[in-house]
């Protein structure tokens, strides 16, 4: 099981200050990388709930650096920050690559500290203009469970039924199965049954047993 903590990944150490003490009044023990090298060494030895990790913190590709530890490990949660406010496309980008959460410093101290005390709870967070993109653009949000109803619509989709298969199990139409499908991806990611079911599990959003 994962530690109750936090390694906040930065190459200025004084924004790394700005956070630690409201991850701290969170609740959470916080570790500093400045690298990506000591990033890596502090993850295998913290074994943290949390990477809080500055949006520039591997250039222009940070969203690609998210992506490839998401795939190590599906059981970390990601935490995207920036000094500045991006505009909602940028930082859509990091929630599609497998980062739980977005938050700006440009936020008040007040919000930032409600913030970090929602993730700290287990609960996501983003903005509504990047939610806004996220939906305009299809693109697939991670941390979130599926419902009582997706989950069904996973497993039979998984069993190869059709979109109009699916509706007739269940007795809804088929504009509501797709409606059903369209949160199941942004959920879980993929738009396959295979992918949805690999990443879903790897993600904790969909449990091994639950087939």
């Amino acid at each position: 099981m994962r530690n109750n903590s936090v390694i906040i990944a930065t190459k200025a150490a004084f924004l790394a200050d700005a956070l630690r003490e409201k991850l701290r009044d969170a609740g959470l023990a916080v570790f500093v990388a400045g690298t990506e090298s000591e990033l890596s060494d502090k993850i295998r030895a913290a074994f943290p709930r949390f990477i809080f990790l500055e949006h520039c913190f591997h250039g222009h590709g940070t969203d690609d650096f998210v992506q490839r530890m998401m795939k190590h490990d599906g059981s970390l949660r990601v935490v995207v920050w920036a000094v500045s406010e991006l505009k909602p496309y940028a930082a859509a980008r990091f929630i599609s690559a497998g980062a739980e959460s977005y938050f700006s410093l440009r936020d008040t101290d007040s919000r930032i500290e409600a913030i970090v005390c929602r993730i700290a709870g287990g609960r996501r967070y983003c903005p509504s203009d990047v939610e806004a993109e996220l939906v305009k653009e299809a693109y697939p949000v991670v941390g979130e469970m599926l419902t009582p109803r997706e989950l069904d619509v996973v497993k039979l989709s998984a069993k190869g039924l059709s979109n109009q298969g699916i509706g007739g199990a269940l007795g809804v139409s088929i504009h509501t199965v797709k409606f059903h499908k369209l949160n199941i991806y942004r959920k879980c990611g993929g738009n396959t049954p295979v992918d949805i079911l690999r990443n879903g599990i790897a993600r904790g959003i969909i449990k091994e047993d639950d087939f």
